[in-house]
């Protein structure tokens, strides 16, 4: 077996004992306990045009610095390198968790001629107040909260981030979620939904079906504990691509209104709609802890999906089975290639139980199962001939 496949099932089986009922009405009550998005945004404003290796740039680190101090995090560390004759910063801040994995969540904090209030204040607003609020909490994974430097110069602080810290996560790393301009437009439509980012054409292909589950389970949360409609959209032009071109499985969010004023004088809290980010601050925080699985905050299943439906055969070569143990329940099956891609759907009943999937080719795919209910299970499948 490849070892890219057991990556995939690695993974694969992973999200499966994390991927449950979502909402849950303790996640809710901490998620109502973020009332600072706003005020971070201006405080991020009147720091000023933090261009790479500024005095602005400078002051900033030293807030963020100040900011995660006073949440209760001791494990800050200001990851300063050289490129050409400047210094770029990436503040990393750990918490630590209980297991071996670990998520990233990330947003860069350069700014480009101007104070960037929605690209990125709103994005690093966002992480400020998933980390205060998580802070507090026992995690089962690490989770480590990047401000990178020199987005705006193509992904300079986080390209050195993954060429010089990446191997000492020893293949642990479960994900990277990265949030930029997440603020809203004022008197711009579209501010009621927001982008879920998923990897779909980016090199390699391998990680794409897992960005896929995790983005999926990104807009069911987005349902469960925001009232922003969730759009999914395509991965581009931010600081998961250094990481998604070494395979790492990437999601991110990003706002679905259009955005008039971003690298300009003009990008101020002003011009940005303050109901939205507050929205898309919770689906941030509400994300964060769904992956990092606090542990009093796991939900379980209403009804156990694997007891009421069996697959089979599975390795499959040209019809797939499915044995419905209540009757009642109308199954609707899709199935996934490893690049994301949803190659067949059928609609079953207790009386058409079977699926021809001869044409399919020889692989690893994952199968989605949804009853009536709209509970979902997911199953991995194997073709081999």
């Amino acid at each position: 077996m490849t070892k890219r496949l057991l990556a995939f099932n690695y993974f694969f089986f992973a999200w499966i004992l994390t991927h449950a009922q979502l909402y849950n009405p303790n996640i809710n009550k901490e998620l109502d306990k973020i009332d600072r998005s706003v005020s971070y945004v201006r405080s991020f404003e009147n720091l000023g045009i933090k261009s790479v290796n500024s005095t602005e740039s400078y002051k900033t680190v030293e807030w963020l610095k100040s900011e995660y101090a006073s949440f209760g995090y001791d494990s800050i560390r200001i990851d300063s390198f050289v490129k050409g004759t400047r210094t770029y910063r990436n503040v990393v801040v750990t918490k630590q968790g209980s297991g071996d994995e670990y998520i990233l969540v990330c947003g860069h904090f350069d700014t480009r001629n101007g104070p960037g209030a929605n690209d990125n204040g709103s994005g690093i607003a966002a992480i400020l107040e998933t980390a205060r609020i998580l802070e507090p909490l026992s995690t089962n994974r690490t989770v480590l909260f990047v401000n990178f430097d020199g987005e705006e110069e193509g992904y300079t602080g986080s390209q050195y981030y993954v060429d010089n810290q990446l191997s000492f996560l020893n293949n642990k790393l479960y994900m990277v979620m990265n949030i930029d301009q997440i603020g809203g437009t004022r008197g711009v439509t579209g501010n009621d939904k927001i982008k879920c980012e998923r990897d779909e054409y980016n090199d390699p292909i391998s990680n794409n079906a897992l960005s896929w589950l995790v983005t999926d389970t990104l807009t069911q949360l987005a349902e469960a504990y925001t009232s922003l409609t969730p759009v999914v959209s395509q991965a581009f032009s931010s600081d998961y691509i250094p990481f998604e071109a070494e395979g790492v499985v990437i999601t991110g969010l990003y706002q679905n209104a259009q955005d008039k004023y971003s690298h300009r004088p003009s990008d101020t809290l002003g011009n940005m709609d303050t109901t939205s980010l507050k929205q898309a601050v919770r689906l941030t925080a509400a994300a964060t802890i769904h992956f990092a699985q606090v542990a009093r905050f796991v939900s379980t299943p209403e009804v156990d999906l694997a007891s009421d439906i069996v697959v089979y055969p599975n390795p499959a070569n040209d019809i797939l089975n499915f044995t419905l143990e209540n009757p009642n329940n109308n199954l609707k099956i899709s199935v996934l290639s490893v690049t994301g891609k949803v190659v067949l759907t059928r609609e079953l009943s207790a009386s058409n139980t079977s699926v021809s999937i001869g044409h399919l080719e020889t692989g690893s795919y994952v199968i989605e199962l949804a009853v009536d209910t709209g509970q979902k299970m997911y199953k991995r499948l194997i073709i081999n001939r």
